[in-house]
């Protein structure tokens, strides 16, 4: 690899942690989320500033061609970011749909805003939802 293509490569790495951490700071990012986008550039300026590292990650890694390590070690790193960013995505569906089932209720009057529940219209509301009766919820 030339010293120029070493250069770009730093400078735009370092350009786009720049980019993220000015988002962060612009409260338009969250840093949870941003943190496997640090590390993969990280590793992308270590490995531009000591390319002999991937000829010994190819080597241990039993792959003769140092580029396939690269492709592989870039394909390993996507994925760690797309599962993390899953499961962020799974922990927040988890939640919008708590507060809609909370927002739910309290539309309803089951809930008082001091999150005490006011047991005879829970018991009613259960025994319209076992009859499906959900025209008469709606009208209560």
């Amino acid at each position: 690899m030339n010293l120029l293509t070493k250069v770009w490569i730093i400078a735009l790495s370092i350009g786009i942690i720049i980019y993220l951490l000015e988002k962060i700071r612009k409260q338009k990012y969250i840093v949870k989320f941003s943190i496997p986008w640090f590390l993969t550039f990280l590793i992308i300026i270590i490995l531009a500033i000591f390319p002999g590292l991937i000829d010994k990650i190819a080597f241990v890694l039993g792959i003769k061609e140092p580029t396939n390590a690269i492709f592989f070690i870039a394909i390993g790193i996507l994925i760690n970011n797309i599962i993390s960013l899953s499961f962020s995505i799974s922990e927040l569906k988890k939640q919008s749909i708590r507060m809609a089932q909370e927002i739910a209720l309290l539309k309803k009057g089951i809930f008082n805003i001091d999150g005490e529940i006011d047991n005879s219209k829970l018991i009613e509301v259960i025994t319209l939802l076992e009859n499906n009766n959900m025209d008469r919820i709606d009208e209560k």
